[in-house]
This record gives structure tokens, sequence and C-alpha cells, in this order.
């Protein structure tokens, strides 16, 4: 899987003592899955030799590749096959993570969450795993921009972000018009406008120009 390694962002050392309190919440880089099918949930299952003209992804898991465990439709959607859906081990919350694996080598990885039902929604990724849902939300990538899903994997806070973060406390940062900027295993965003949203996506703190990423400071009313 690409070495599986990690996506850090790091964003000087005010911005990582705020998240060392989530350290298994992701900080990180977007654009790794900003190839991903852009809608916040995606289709069920489909026969396993349905594939159609359309190539079959792979999937990873710890033990193994799995092959030909999803189908892209003709719609433009992603079905995991029967066989692959009922292998999949699903954690206190219905859930669970999947890595799909790019079809050439220029195609990013992609990280979904997967329900019981096939449906699925793409997700932000930090060391080796999906990220966590903090304050009921978790990214997710929608082509080049970024929103938050609920455990149900619906999108409730629209994916109009071009940088964002995980919600710690209730709030969570997030910037319109800013860049990705990495340099060896880690990414931050810099440039652009920056704010603080509630789960419900509502503006806490005015967007405005920033030019010390402080965390407790964008989020201050």
């Amino acid at each position: 899987m690409m070495g599986m390694k990690n996506s850090h962002a790091a964003h000087g050392s005010s911005v990582a003592q705020r998240h060392r309190s989530s350290a298994t919440r992701a900080l990180a880089a977007p654009l790794t899955f900003a190839a991903c099918f852009g809608m916040g949930l995606l289709t069920a299952a489909a026969a396993d030799t349905d594939h159609g003209q359309k190539a079959p992804y792979d999937c990873w898991q710890p033990e193994s590749t799995v092959k030909g465990c999803a189908v892209p439709t003709e719609d433009g959607q992603l079905r995991l096959t029967p066989s692959f859906l009922a292998r999949l081990r699903f954690g206190p919350d219905e859930l669970a993570p999947v890595v799909l694996l790019g079809r050439t080598k220029g195609e990013a990885v992609r990280w979904l969450y997967v329900r019981r039902d096939g449906a699925m929604a793409a997700v932000m990724a930090y060391d080796n795993g999906a990220e966590e849902f903090t304050n009921g939300r978790a990214r997710s990538p929608v082509g080049a921009k970024i929103g938050y899903i609920d455990p149900s994997l619906r999108l409730v806070i629209p994916a109009i972000y071009d940088g964002a973060y995980p919600f710690d406390n209730g709030v969570a940062v997030v910037c319109l018009g800013c860049s990705l900027v990495s340099e060896g295993g880690h990414s931050w965003f810099e440039g652009g406008t920056w704010g603080c949203i509630d789960p419900d996506g509502r503006a806490v703190a005015p967007f405005r120009v920033r030019e010390q990423k402080v965390f407790s400071e964008i989020c201050r009313p």
C-alpha cells in the first residue's frame, strides 16, 4: 500500500501542542485523498463478477491485499463485492475502515468508512488509520475540498474548505484559499483566511488572514 506511510501535518509548536491531547486524530494532508470519489455516501455491494467494462480496485488489509474488492460503476459510484463486504470487521460504531488502492502508479490511496449495508464515505487518514470521530465529526475529502461526515456517513458540513482540521473541544480550525505545503513527511496549510466552526458548521470566529496559526487564538470569537 505504497508503504502505508504516515501523513503528518506540522504547523509549528503552538499547533502541535494543541493537538498532542488528540494524538490519534488526523493532521493529515488532504490532497493525498482528494482524488477520492466525491460523494458523501457511495453505494452498496455489487455482484462479485459484475465488473463490467471498468477495471476493479484492490483493497489492503493488515494481513493481505484483496484483489478485485471494489468496482466503479457507470454512474461514477463505487461498489464493494459481497464477498469482501462479508469479511470486513465492523467496530462498535458499525463502521469498518477500508483502504482502496490506486489502479495506476499515480492514483492515490484512499481511505473509506463502510457500513454493513455497503454504503461508504471517504475519510481522511492518519498514522495508518482512518480518522476517528470527534464531537461526532470526521473530515471527508470531496474532490479538492474538505467537509465533515457524521457516524451515519452523511456529509453534515459541506465540503467548502481548502484546509480543515479535526474537531477538538467542540470546534475545528478551517481555512479558505489556503494551500497545502509539504516538506519531507510533514504537510501544513499556508495562506488564505482562517476561521473556526462548530459541529453544525457555524462560524464561531471570523475568517481572516492570520500570520500565526495559533489554534486557541483562531477559535477565539
